[in-house]
């Protein structure tokens, strides 16, 4: 068994996991409906707050915190494990779903989560598939802008404290109009958002890393550093 991860509690983490040799396991409509399902289960079995996610046909997209010392680590073993029992029953195979272990990357609140956010809103548009996030039925941007009504996995009041936001109706109005201004502009992959062990600031990275990590930090653009 695999060394259990461990996670800061409260904080934000961007969770990206791949299928086997990125095979297209969830091509299919339904498994991605499941997936949902399983999100919506497992978030209340293990105390995990939603803020966003993006379900595509070869990999996924979480952004989570807990409260609970291993919340996270047991919400993602159940969830990688269901779902891929659910999908070799359903297809009557045997063998790995998913491509090893999942990544994490620490996001610091406020600023560098609302950039986060938008990544992964805009995972599906840069890959050519949608031309907008509202095209793409199976990610968190639905909730943001209240449209999903089953289901629903996302804890927006805590959310909207994260990103330092009054009130859901401020919160609208900022997403919907940064959202529209981004999609003016060609978005290129970013991959530090998937592969730096944490982002954020230039005081919150120098916090956060320790004494080999502050070798390896780097600056991105606008002020976003990582390692």
């Amino acid at each position: 068994m695999s060394k259990k991860r461990k996670f800061q509690l409260g904080r934000t983490y961007h969770i990206t996991h791949r299928c086997h040799h990125r095979s297209y396991f969830l091509k299919f409509g339904v498994d991605r409906d499941k997936y949902i399902r399983l999100l919506w289960e497992g978030s209340r079995k293990f105390n995990v707050d939603i803020f966003n996610f993006i379900i595509t046909s070869n990999h996924v997209h979480l952004l989570l915190a807990s409260d609970s010392e291993e919340g996270i680590s047991d919400f993602m073993c159940h969830l990688s494990g269901s779902m891929a029992r659910y999908y070799n029953r359903r297809k009557k195979l045997t063998g790995s779903f998913w491509e090893g272990r999942y990544r994490s990357t620490l996001i610091q609140d406020g600023t560098h989560l609302r950039r986060c956010m938008f990544y992964i809103d805009l995972n599906m548009v840069r890959a050519g598939v949608v031309t907008h996030p509202r095209k793409w039925q199976w990610s968190g941007y639905h909730e943001l802008m209240g449209k999903r009504q089953r289901y629903c996995v996302l804890n927006i009041e805590r959310l909207l404290v994260k990103l330092g936001c009054a009130d859901y109706k401020q919160f609208h109005a900022w997403y919907d109009a940064t959202l529209t201004e981004k999609l003016r502009h060609k978005s290129f992959r970013k991959s530090y958002w998937t592969e730096a062990r944490c982002v954020g600031d230039e005081e919150f990275v120098n916090q956060m890393a320790g004494r080999k990590e502050r070798r390896r930090i780097s600056e991105a653009d606008s002020g976003t550093f990582y390692f």
